[in-house]
C-alpha cells in the first residue's frame, strides 16, 4: 500500500510540470495565430489594383461597382465566389473568372454577349445573343442593323435568360455570321417546319426544316449573287438541296439553273 501511493505522489510531483509546457505550448500558437491575423490585417495586403480584362462595351468603372470591390479592403476578406455571383448577374456578361493575385491585386477577366439578332416580341424588339440570351429589351429597331426573328413567342423576355428553348431558334441562331447577317434582314419561325427568311431587298427564302439550313443558306448567298441582275424574283425555294428554285414575276416555277443562264446572258 505504501509503495503504491509514492507512486501517485510521484506522478502528481510530475503534473505541474507538464501543465507548464503545455500552457508554454499553447502560449506560442496563439501568440503565433495572432500575430498572423494582424500581419494579414496589415495595411500591406490593403487592395490596391482592380485589373478588368475582356471589357469591349461595359466599362470599368461599372464592372468594379458592380463586383463590390474597392479599394483598401483587405485581400483576405475577398469572396471570390460572391465577386463572380455579383457580377454573373449583369445581363450582357456571358460568363467571369475572378483570381487573387498576392499581395493585394485582383484581376476579373469577362466575356461579354455578342449582339446577334433582334427578337421581336408582342409589342417590342430584344437583343439576343448566339445561345438565345437575352442582352436588352425594349430596343428600338434603328439602334441595331441586326436580322430580325419573328414568329416565336418567347418562353422568357429577362436580360440574362434565355428567350426560348426552341430547337429551330438555336439552328437559325447557329447560321447567322456577319455574311448572312448582311444578306438576311428577316427570319420568320412561326412554322418550325417551314421556315422563310427575307433579304435585305425583300425576296422571301423558302427554307423548309432546320434541317441543313447552314447548307441551304450558304446556296442561297450563293445563288442570289449569280441572280444579281435578274429583276422580278418572288421568291426563292431551297427546302429542298437538291432541287433548289426561283419563282420569278409572271412564270411559273423554275429551276435554279434556267434562271442563272438567264442572268449570264
Amino acid at each position: 500500500m505504501s509503495s503504491s501511493r509514492t507512486r501517485k505522489k510521484r506522478r502528481v510531483k510530475r503534473n505541474p510540470r507538464k501543465i507548464i509546457k503545455a500552457l508554454r505550448n499553447l502560449l506560442i500558437i496563439t501568440s503565433s495565430v495572432l500575430a498572423f491575423y494582424y500581419f494579414t490585417q496589415s495595411p500591406f495586403f490593403a487592395l490596391k489594383e482592380i485589373e478588368v480584362k475582356g471589357n469591349k462595351k461595359l466599362p470599368q468603372t461599372e464592372i468594379v461597382q458592380k463586383s463590390g470591390l474597392s479599394l483598401g479592403i483587405n485581400y483576405f476578406d475577398i469572396d471570390t465566389g460572391l465577386v463572380a455571383k455579383r457580377l454573373s448577374s449583369i445581363p450582357v456578361i456571358a460568363s467571369v473568372e475572378v483570381n487573387k493575385k498576392l499581395p493585394n491585386r485582383m484581376e476579373i477577366v469577362v466575356e461579354e454577349r455578342e449582339p446577334l439578332a433582334l427578337y421581336c416580341t408582342q409589342d417590342s424588339f430584344a437583343v439576343i445573343d448566339g445561345q438565345g440570351y437575352c442582352i436588352e429589351k425594349n430596343v428600338s429597331i434603328h439602334d441595331y442593323d441586326l436580322p430580325i426573328i419573328t414568329g416565336l413567342i418567347p418562353d422568357l423576355l429577362r436580360p440574362g435568360e434565355k428567350v426560348s428553348d426552341k430547337e429551330c431558334l438555336q439552328s437559325v441562331l447557329a447560321v447567322l455570321g456577319e455574311d448572312v447577317q448582311q444578306l438576311i434582314s428577316e427570319i420568320d419561325l412561326a412554322q418550325e417546319n417551314s421556315l422563310i427568311a427575307y433579304t435585305r431587298q425583300g425576296i422571301p427564302l423558302l427554307l423548309g426544316t432546320p434541317d441543313q439550313l447552314s447548307e441551304k443558306i450558304e446556296m442561297a448567298v450563293s445563288y442570289l449573287d449569280l441572280l444579281g441582275t435578274v429583276e422580278g424574283i418572288e421568291y426563292m425555294d431551297i427546302r429542298s438541296l437538291n432541287a433548289p428554285a426561283v419563282k420569278c414575276e409572271g412564270k411559273s416555277l423554275e429551276k435554279i439553273e434556267n434562271s442563272i443562264s438567264i442572268a449570264e446572258n
